[in-house]
């Protein structure tokens, strides 16, 4: 059975398919949560600290598919854009907003850093990742999860020195 708490999240996440963040109210949420003002109230002081949450939430659960192995039978980048395009109300709002994209793509580059034990690599790689998965969402999600995943990771894994002698073989040195 769902929590109050975890109501209120659906309803909140629900809603932003229908109207901007500046438009929704608490009042609005508690009704679509099927619960009352109070309890709202109980579990967040307005809808700034219910985003706020929700945020933390979701980017925690974003940075914890860079802890994942490959066990899972599908690649990061897959997790990655399921996870994007199921919250695609939220990182829709997320991705409007250049802090929100910046302060991801830190989180990312701080823990792909602890991963790689790279500085110049973890802040290409997550600059580059944010940068396109934001392309993806601004562009309405034009390509499934699964093509975007499979395109990112071609991206991912791609040696640029051979791409690029191979492309300066075919004109004069």
């Amino acid at each position: 059975m769902e929590t109050a708490k975890e109501s209120i999240v659906a309803a909140y996440l629900q809603l932003l398919f229908e109207k901007s963040f500046e438009e929704l109210a608490v009042k609005e949420i508690v009704q679509k949560a099927g619960i009352s003002r109070s309890t709202f109230y109980l579990h967040f002081a307005d809808k700034y600290e219910l985003m706020d949450e929700v945020r933390r939430k979701l980017n925690d659960r974003f940075l914890s598919f860079y802890e994942m192995d490959y066990q899972w039978g599908k690649p990061i980048t897959l997790h990655l854009c399921e996870h994007i395009f199921k919250y695609r109300s939220f990182y829709e709002l997320e991705f409007a907003e250049a802090d929100a994209i910046q302060k991801l793509s830190d989180k990312l580059a701080a823990h792909l850093q602890e991963v790689f034990q790279d500085p110049d690599y973890a802040l290409f790689a997550s600059y580059g990742t944010i940068g396109y998965l934001v392309f993806w969402v601004r562009n309405g999600y034009a390509m499934s999860p699964a093509v975007a995943a499979e395109k990112l990771l071609k991206i991912g894994l791609t040696n640029w020195t051979k791409v690029l002698d191979a492309k300066l073989d075919g004109i004069e040195r």
